[in-house]
């Protein structure tokens, strides 16, 4: 529908204006709701898909990357979902992700803007073969956030988050 294009829209463009999605350029709505379309910056020139298989996920310092992206997402109170290689174009020159396809998305705030952080922070930590780091920060940050306790739980998750941007 238009209103989940229109959310689609916005979503994209609070990752726009972080540099780590195309800038849209504007929303179409035809009758009958029959071609409606998000266009945006077309970024296919600097750009370039990963992995063999559209539908698998990205791997190694690709996922890190991603989940280093997804961390600042939830920062700025975005979930992002639905990565896998067909939705991420990454720089030619450096490799950076570009985030393409926010269908899935919607605004985070409280515990599950916590929850959404460590998420990405800790799957980060497993793609960069950090699994027993990833297992005792989701498992603290989780704790905290059953006990109620969202604010220490946000600190933890925020601490974790800037180790994850450490890795390159």
């Amino acid at each position: 529908t238009y209103n989940d294009m229109e959310r689609e829209a916005n979503m994209q463009a609070i990752a726009a204006e972080m540099g780590i999605a195309p800038k849209v350029a504007g929303l179409e709505r035809f009758a009958g709701g029959i071609g409606n379309r998000i266009e945006m910056a077309d970024v296919r020139d600097n750009f370039e898909p990963h992995g063999k298989r559209a539908r698998e996920f990205p791997s190694g310092r690709d996922a890190v990357r991603v989940n280093q992206q997804l961390g600042q997402l939830a920062l700025k109170g975005v979930r992002l979902e639905d990565r896998h290689n067909a939705n991420v174009l990454y720089n030619k020159a450096t490799g950076r992700p570009m985030q393409l396809d926010f269908g899935i998305a919607g605004r985070v705030e409280g515990s599950e803007q916590v929850a959404t952080l460590a998420n990405a922070t800790a799957e980060g930590f497993e793609a960069a073969g950090l699994g027993d780091i990833a297992s005792i920060y989701r498992a603290t940050v989780m704790d905290l956030l059953e006990g109620g306790d969202v604010a220490d739980a946000m600190d933890v998750a925020k601490q974790g988050f800037s180790r994850l941007q450490k890795i390159k």
